[in-house]
């Protein structure tokens, strides 16, 4: 074999949270897997006020125990012990309360998650920064291209988890449904006058819905759902003006809010692949299904695909009816976090005469009927679905005799 080839069991396109962590899952099991990134993955930006953040699901705090990431996580970690949602204007609320020792979730800025990952991988199987320019999906080949080199992968499987705009999606003919929402999403982190207690809020106004979520250092992290020009308009305005126009629509239960940080942008799209497996081509994580942020649920829906399909692979093998068990495994919890994300938007975006007092009332009814508020938050927590074995806890067996190196 010459120099510019490679064969490999499972070549996974995308070293994010999603692909890393698949890789890290795979890594102790007799099976050839090279990760592609277009990034350096051994470098990290310095955490600072305004790194980004992430809310993390129990289950997804279960994923990452088992891969052994979670010790290194856990100290910049905050967890929500409460959820607080509301309606701007309306009396009813919905209040989730976690259990003693059991949080609802934890916020962790998201370089701690990446570095925490990253760091625990085999480099040697690693293409870093590393561009895609080929991929023939009949032939199970990529044309991958490093340091001017061009380098022939060919694979049993390829897994695509390369984000929400993926480009191997291009390579494809698998269709997408994407759907835009007339907003954007305003990001930024909050000082805050007084102590947080651990409750993470969302807050649905007429302009769209805002969340606060509990950080480190009596912080809160905000995405603020906006029109566009009024969020530009935001984006742009001094901290002074900035913090009056987020305390009128959020309120005082945080009590003042007393400094923002840098503020960044983004377009909200839902992108959705109705068949996200196509032997030997599998889409996971926002390659696979890119939602809106209001519920905090697009890594955590990835990081459940990430031990599904590391479940599949383990015990059934790399072939064709191995996706398709995937596929199956995976149909209600996606479904589900789906059309209850899309849902919400719906749901509290229209301003319709007694809509208002309509969605007070069902959040009221949410707070004050267990079965409701139980079954919410399972889904919400991650258990809803079939759940992966490394949600339940069982570690994916380590074989004997482990396969040679790439």
């Amino acid at each position: 074999m010459s120099k510019n080839e490679q064969t490999v069991d499972i070549l996974i396109i995308g070293g994010g949270l999603t692909g890393a962590a698949l890789m890290l899952a795979l890594q102790e099991q007799d099976l050839k897997v090279l990760l592609v990134d277009s990034h350096d993955l051994t470098r990290h930006a310095a955490v600072h006020f305004d790194a980004r953040s992430l809310a993390l699901a129990p289950a997804s705090v279960d994923i990452l125990q088992q891969l052994d990431c979670w010790s290194s996580i856990l100290p910049h970690a905050t967890p929500i012990h409460k959820i607080h949602v509301s309606q701007q204007g309306y009396f009813g609320t919905s209040r989730l309360q976690g259990k003693p020792g059991h949080p609802l979730g934890h916020v962790v800025e998201l370089p701690y998650i990446a570095q925490a990952i990253h760091q625990r991988l085999a480099l040697q199987h690693v293409m870093a920064p590393a561009e895609l320019v080929n991929l023939d999906i009949q032939q199970s080949l990529a044309t991958v291209k490093q340091n001017g080199k061009t380098t022939q992968v060919r694979a049993q499987l390829i897994v695509a988890a390369d984000g929400g705009h993926s480009s191997v999606r291009s390579y494809s003919s698998l269709p997408i449904k994407v759907k835009t929402y007339p907003q954007k999403a305003l990001v930024a982190n909050i000082a805050l006058k007084r102590p947080h207690q651990y409750c993470a809020y969302e807050r649905f106004t007429a302009d769209g819905p805002l969340a606060l979520l509990p950080m480190t250092e009596q912080r809160s992290a905000l995405v603020w759902c906006l029109p566009p020009n009024k969020a530009l308009a935001l984006q742009c305005a001094v901290d002074k003006d900035f913090l009056k126009a987020l305390q009128t629509a959020f309120g005082y239960r945080l009590g003042q809010l007393i400094k923002v940080g840098a503020r960044s942008l983004f377009p909200l799209q839902e992108i959705i692949m109705p068949q996200q497996v196509s032997w030997p081509l599998v889409f996971i994580g926002n390659a696979a299904h890119t939602l809106h942020p209001v519920a905090g649920q697009g890594f955590n829906l990835g990081l459940r695909d990430v031990a599904t399909l590391a479940q599949c692979i383990i015990q059934d093998g790399l072939h064709a009816g191995m996706l398709a068990r995937y596929q199956s495994l995976r149909e209600a919890d996606q479904t589900a976090i789906i059309g209850f994300t899309d849902g919400l938007i719906q749901l509290f975006g229209h301003q319709w005469p007694g809509l208002g007092f309509a969605r007070s009332m069902g959040l009221l009814a949410v707070d004050n009927v267990s079965l409701l508020k139980n079954q919410l938050a399972r889904y919400a927590q991650g258990y809803g679905g079939i759940v992966p074995d490394l949600v339940c806890g069982l570690s994916f067996p380590i074989p004997k005799n482990r396969g040679s190196s790439l």
